[in-house]
């Protein structure tokens, strides 16, 4: 696919997918309105996820009919306790006929303003991501092309398939993908693009209007504000590339909107489906369920605190309940990594290159995380709307909070190495650029709270009071369209660069696979008969056949995992003819070819694959074809010839 009017219908196909069956099951359980759509992706990722484990492990292929008859086992499930909690409240609202209940009454400034958030992120990030079947620089994306690649030949999505790692990401991808063949890179690309640019927007105008209120100002500043910030979704598009947390993070708005429906209505079926969502969002990644803890933690510390000051709650009470929670934060800090040795190998990653604190702070406020200028239009924004909640809507006190906390985890990330540090942002791998994805959760919020606060300067302004009493709506609509002014329009140059630099980067050893080096792997995977399994070392691209073509290759990632017979063949291949254990484990892998290269990725550890150098010169290897700057090898030693 190379132009992306091909990708119309998979486009809709990954919409319908990541919405209807959740959406059809919290309707069941009788949530309405924008946070019951905002919520569908999470929920519609768990019925994924969840079984197609269970069908992977009772060995039932995952195919669509399996797809459609889970989602009516979860809507019959969510029916049913629908049903039962709505005797218990004294039986289903008679007003309201199955059509009512099921497809709801959608409120057209809603619907207006989500359209808008998704324009405006299509418009952004089409033009720099380039063709459908772009690869982006990243050998994070390798390992998660492969697996769904993995997912789509084995016709097994389950969380265990080749290895334990969350599913959520890659059974909705892969169970996309099975609707036309799709190939799996524009595909996948494609499907980030549905997160991106649908799921985000839809939850970010759920999670303002339950912040800052409902009025048509704050509906449509939600739109808008859903496109103002790099830092997510623009970065995690090609950073990492961190699909799954990607994912993960667009659905936050949505999940807490949700929870703040919840806690103030609790109505039993908000928080049944506020319960439902979590496994989705756990099999997404296991990080959105932390960041989703904290921002619970810091909304009821911060709405005690409030109670205090406004003696709603006597202090007492409110230390009481503060200190609770920050000995059990504490605790929980201190003892997460001693009961789980996966989190403190988490804890442990470490990145170079930390900054001063200030420049830490410049980074994740200023929008200055790797672009070369403060975002001063994002900026303003982000005073303004924290100027209107502090002045105005101080119920939303609580997301300035949440936004407060994610910038002391970024600095403490960017600026620290140390292991207390380590403790708190390990969740997160450490890693600075997924906690300024995270502030831009609450920050969506402060951002479009900037709409009403700009409307109540102008219309305190004496020579625009005229005008204002004129021409009401000029100060709501001047108000609304400084956000993408100076979101969107200010930083358009540099959104783009950034994020085309991801999908072209301008150095050869930034570039895994160039289109030149794709089809000169596609012409030799055409010489390999299929199950053969081939071996070359992972940095000169080869662990993308399997992806792409779906050519056995034994290494799927960059870097290799390093133990097993991974590391024996990349370190002794060289020696096949004087190693009976390494033939062994050729045989076992059924490798009876091998791909040698002049391009090498800058992710190199030679170490690992140092017999898979200088094929020309191996004994026991005859030479097949050279295309380009690429050589297939047929594996004569062994007695495999």
């Amino acid at each position: 696919m190379t132009s992306w009017a091909q990708t119309i219908p998979v486009f809709v196909v990954f919409v319908a997918l990541a919405f209807v069956p959740g959406w059809l099951v919290v309707r069941a359980f009788g949530s309405r309105g924008v946070e019951a759509v905002a919520i569908s992706p999470a929920v519609s990722v768990g019925v994924l996820a969840g079984f197609g484990t269970a069908a992977g492990v009772l060995g039932v292929r995952w195919t669509w009919w399996v797809v459609i008859a889970s989602t009516a086992l979860s809507v019959v499930a969510a029916w049913l306790v629908g049903g039962w909690l709505a005797r218990s409240r004294g039986g289903r609202d008679p007003e309201l006929h199955l059509k009512r209940r099921l497809f709801g009454r959608p409120r057209p400034d809603v619907v207006i303003a989500c359209l808008v958030g998704v324009v405006l992120a299509l418009v952004t990030i089409l033009p720099a991501f380039g063709r459908p079947d772009s690869l982006v620089d990243s050998p994070d994306a390798v390992y998660h092309l492969n697996r769904i690649r993995t997912f789509i030949e084995s016709g097994d999505v389950s969380l265990f398939n080749p290895a334990f790692y969350p599913n959520g990401f890659h059974a909705w991808v892969a169970t996309g993908l099975m609707a036309f063949g799709t190939p799996v890179l524009a595909g996948t690309n494609v499907a980030t693009l549905v997160v991106a640019a649908v799921v985000w927007p839809v939850g970010c105008v759920a999670l303002v209007r339950h912040a800052l209120g409902t009025s048509l100002l704050v509906t449509y500043a939600a739109g808008f504000a859903s496109a103002a910030f790099l830092s997510f979704p623009t970065t995690l598009l090609g950073w990492g590339v961190l699909w799954p947390n990607l994912m993960g993070t667009a659905m936050l708005p949505a999940a807490l909107a949700l929870m703040l429906q919840a806690a103030r209505t609790r109505h039993p079926g908000k928080v049944l489906t506020f319960c439902v969502s979590l496994p989705g969002l756990a099999l997404v990644h296991p990080n959105v369920i932390v960041s989703l803890v904290v921002f619970i933690l810091v909304w009821f510390a911060t709405a005690r605190l409030r109670a205090g000051v406004l003696r709603h709650l006597p202090w007492r009470v409110v230390v009481r309940d503060v200190g609770i929670v920050a000995a059990l934060v504490v605790a929980g800090i201190v003892l997460a990594p001693l009961l789980s040795p996966r989190l403190a190998a988490t804890q442990a990653y470490t990145w170079s290159g930390q900054v001063s604190v200030w420049a830490a702070l410049t980074e994740v406020v200023g929008g200055r995380l790797m672009v070369f200028s403060v975002l001063w239009g994002l900026l303003a924004l982000i005073v303004l709307g924290i100027a209107w909640v502090l002045w105005r809507a101080r119920q939303a006190i609580p997301i300035v909070a949440m936004w407060l906390t994610c910038v002391a985890l970024y600095v403490m990330a960017a600026s620290s190495s140390q292991g207390w540090t380590a403790l708190v942002t390990g969740y997160w791998y450490n890693d600075k650029v997924r906690l300024a994805a995270l502030a831009a959760v609450p920050g969506v919020v402060l951002v479009a709270g900037a709409a009403p606060m700009v409307r109540l300067l102008l219309h305190r302004t004496r020579w625009v009071q005229t005008w204002n009493r004129r021409e009401p709506l000029l100060a709501a609509g001047v108000a609304l369209a400084l956000i993408p002014a100076l979101t969107v329009g200010l930083h358009a140059s540099t959104r783009y660069q950034l994020l085309h630099n991801f999908f072209s980067p301008g150095e050869a050893d930034r570039v895994i696979l160039s289109d030149q080096g794709r089809a000169s792997l596609a012409q030799l995977a055409d010489r390999i008969p299929a199950g053969e399994g081939v071996v070359g070392r992972p940095e000169n691209g080869s662990p993308l056949m399997w992806a792409l073509f779906g050519t056995n290759t034994l290494y799927r990632s960059i870097p290799i995992t390093g133990s097993g017979d991974n590391v024996l063949l990349g370190t002794g291949f060289a020696d096949m003819q004087r190693r009976p254990d390494v033939c062994a484990a050729l045989a076992r892998n059924n490798i009876r070819w091998a791909i040698g290269s002049s391009h090498t990725y800058w992710l190199d550890r030679p170490a690992l694959t140092s017999g898979l150098m200088n094929l020309d010169r191996v004994d026991g290897l005859e030479k097949v074809e050279t295309v380009g700057q690429y050589t297939l090898y047929r594996i004569t030693g062994c007695r495999l010839g």
